[in-house]
């Protein structure tokens, strides 16, 4: 009888080790930008006058980088509402986009995050996307890295790295809209009858 329990305690202490770890290795930055940390931090690195919230999502705001050393580009997602001006997500590009590099990155990412959670790519191998989520004292962290050499204009080519605390961004829009409600629309009504109105010509 002492075998199990000894081996469930064991395995207890082994579980609270690895999120220990796993809190202790949950990453917040990216050259020198912070999640957590309010956009006067790293004011020098954005470029203010492309803040702007993407549509239907007035909860954020998304701020351009300014170019930096090994960066091709990248943006912010602040927070517009119970983290107003608050880092939630960042994206950054990298300057090397060979798949070399992207190897040489995955062997850093997995040394110091453990294996990722997700395998997110195509089955043509032009689409390579591994995410880890990892938990801390404040929430749950996302990271996603990225590879892409497809001829699709609506995958950042070449690679990328992605951090957020989803949480906190679904926060947000929970906050957008308890404080800003929807208002009642009347619809514009049909001036074609039957099936006409959902027809092209």
């Amino acid at each position: 009888m002492k075998r199990p329990v000894q081996t469930l305690i064991i395995m207890a202490i082994l579980l609270m080790a690895s999120s220990a770890l796993s809190a202790q290795n949950a990453p917040e930055s990216i050259a020198g930008i912070t999640i957590g940390n309010n956009i006067s931090s790293v004011h020098s690195l954005l470029d203010m006058d492309s803040a702007a919230s993407p549509w239907q999502e007035e909860y954020i705001k998304r701020i351009a980088l300014k170019d930096l050393e090994g960066y091709r580009s990248g943006y912010v997602v602040v927070g517009n509402c119970k983290r107003k001006d608050i880092i939630l997500r960042m994206k950054l590009k990298y300057e090397d986009d060979s798949m070399d590099f992207f190897n040489q990155l995955y062997a850093k990412f997995e040394k110091r995050f453990g294996r990722p959670n997700d395998w997110r790519g195509n089955p043509f191998g032009t689409l390579k996307v591994w995410k880890w989520s990892l938990n801390d004292e404040k929430g749950n962290i996302s990271l996603i890295l990225q590879h892409f050499s497809g001829d699709d204009d609506s995958i950042s080519s070449g690679n990328s790295i992605r951090l957020s605390r989803p949480s906190w961004i679904a926060e947000e829009e929970e906050c957008w809209d308890h404080t800003n409600p929807e208002k009642e629309r009347t619809p514009i009504p049909a001036k074609m009858k039957g099936m006409n109105w959902f027809l092209p010509y």
